[in-house]
């Protein structure tokens, strides 16, 4: 398991459980105790547990956002396949919307070196106007804000006031969890509000999700699974979410 995978499951044991003891973890992983303390030391800093005597417990969060930094190195591989595949629906001549997810950064990433023709993107996604600043093909318009330091993205009233006069024809945007109880879901409010916008001001509303988030739920509600038009993954879903897909008129791609 890759450091950064182990980091992130013990993120989400001690959000589930409310806390855990070092030697616990040890056990989980088989690794040793010296590793653990690091990752909890390096959680900490994130904003995501606190340390204490013998383990580490929960400090609310379930609304904090990982670092880009951080997001970045989880299924790097299959952020690559979704973007690959979500590339060949952008035409010349349009505009989209990408929201600021590191799935989205991936396909601003493929855009970039394409030879795209008159697209105009539209983001609250600083890493991703720096990703198509080369690109004289693309036309970058990013919303004003608060910058969300921790995630590279403009939110609030500002972007959100911003956002709301532009329209497109397609929304990619991505998200922290999908299930069929609570639909698409997020860490923050914030965050929600933005790309709830994004895909009320498109024609086309798709989902970049890798298949690690089926069956998670945040904090925050984007939408329903039924409002989005397509969604693409890197596998395929159980039978539950296809029967879903196909009853509520969902594309799938995986």
């Amino acid at each position: 398991m890759l450091s950064v995978e182990r980091k992130l499951k013990i993120a989400e044991e001690i959000e589930k459980n409310g806390g855990i003891k070092t030697s616990d973890l040890s056990t989980m992983f088989n690794v040793s105790g010296m590793t653990i303390l690091r990752d909890l030391s390096f959680l900490e800093e994130e904003g995501l547990l606190k340390r204490v005597y013998g383990g580490a417990v929960k400090i609310n969060s379930s609304n904090r956002e990982l670092s880009t930094i951080v997001r970045k190195q989880i299924n790097p591989g299959e952020k690559n396949i979704i973007a690959q595949k979500a590339l060949k629906l952008i035409a010349a001549g349009e505009s989209i919307f990408l929201d600021s997810s590191t799935t989205t950064l991936a396909l601003a990433s493929k855009l970039a070196d394409s030879a795209a023709v008159d697209i105009t993107v539209i983001t609250n996604g600083l890493d991703i106007l720096n990703e198509l600043k080369t690109n004289t093909g693309i036309n970058k318009i990013c919303c004003s804000g608060e910058l969300q330091e921790v995630t590279g993205s403009f939110i609030g009233p500002y972007a959100e006031n911003f956002l709301k006069e532009l329209h497109a024809e397609k929304a990619f945007i991505s998200a922290s969890g999908i299930s069929l109880k609570s639909g698409i879901t997020v860490e923050t409010p914030v965050q929600a509000s933005v790309k709830r916008i994004m895909l009320e001001n498109s024609l086309r509303k798709i989902l970049l999700m890798d298949s690690s988030k089926f069956d998670n739920t945040r904090l925050s509600k984007v939408c329903q699974i039924s409002d989005i038009d397509m969604i693409i993954t890197d596998c395929k879903p159980s039978n539950a979410y296809i029967d879903y897909f196909k009853q509520n008129n969902v594309e799938i791609i995986y």
